[in-house]
């Protein structure tokens, strides 16, 4: 779920793409145990500089 104040659709489908092709590098890592939370602060960092460059 994404809540905003402004509706900037451009930007909102941009956050999604990357955001779902980070996700997708991140459960092929090998080391990665399908079906686990992804808790990485690396992701994490990563998702929120995408919302400050997005949205």
């Amino acid at each position: 779920m994404l809540l905003h104040d402004s509706r900037n659709d451009d930007g909102i489908k941009s956050f999604f793409q990357e955001v779902h092709e980070l996700y997708i590098k991140t459960i092929l890592n090998p080391l990665y145990l399908p079906g686990s939370r992804v808790t990485s602060s690396h992701f994490d960092t990563k998702v929120r500089a995408l919302a400050r460059k997005y949205l």
